[in-house]
């Protein structure tokens, strides 16, 4: 169990859906298309803050967060982060340890939750994704979860210190089966397959926040 206990991730989830209802009026659309065994790779894009909550709540099932290392560093929040699931990732470089984390995550039957554009867009728009969630998915073979955010940057754009109250969904695709390539896999195979997986979220957004090009 990615918890201390079941009651724990109930309490949390309780706790983030309220807060997410009262300010964003949040809504779900497509949770029950998480497979409800197995390890699973969700990933979502990424605008707000407010995101990992966000697309926590979208997942039925305990999940693995990446997050960024800074964030984890930082007293009484990085502890809290820690008891909810996440895990650190060195941003801007291919963090090989976070990588191998998240592969035994997956092995092991867990859901992790990556966003794999690295950062927050800065103007609501998908932007190109890293290859590392490619890489993660051919590596353990897992399914892959789409999961678009629609409003978060409206609700708390980037350098706001509180949310606003502007709606919010969460908008869960199909699961994209990867198939299972071990360790050697080519750059090609990894960029085709990070096209797909970007492809697939932007399917799911509004036209406001799809990418230009």
């Amino acid at each position: 169990m990615i918890f201390r206990s079941r009651a724990y991730y109930l309490f949390l989830r309780a706790l983030f859906g309220t807060i997410a209802w009262f300010f964003f009026r949040l809504r779900i659309e497509g949770a029950e298309r998480l497979p409800r065994t197995g390890g699973v790779l969700a990933i979502a894009n990424h605008t707000s803050a407010v995101d990992p909550p966000i697309a926590g709540l979208a997942l039925l099932r305990p999940a693995r967060i990446m997050a960024k290392e800074e964030l984890l560093r930082i007293p009484l929040i990085g502890p809290f982060l820690r008891s909810g699931g996440a895990f650190p990732v060195r941003r801007g470089e291919a963090d090989r340890r976070a990588l191998r984390m998240a592969q035994e995550f997956l092995a092991q039957g867990d859901v992790v939750l990556m966003f794999p554009e690295g950062t927050r867009s800065p103007d609501g728009r998908l932007q190109p994704v890293q290859p590392g969630a490619a890489l993660l998915a051919l590596r353990a073979g897992a399914p892959v979860l789409p999961i678009a955010i629609i409003g978060g940057h409206r609700a708390m754009p980037r350098g706001a210190r509180f949310p606003r109250r502007i709606p919010v969904v969460a908008r869960v695709g199909p699961p994209i089966e990867v198939p299972r390539l071990g360790d050697r896999i080519d750059r090609e195979t990894v960029e085709r397959w990070g096209a797909l997986l970007r492809d697939a979220l932007a399917a799911l957004l509004p036209d406001d926040q799809r990418p230009l090009a």
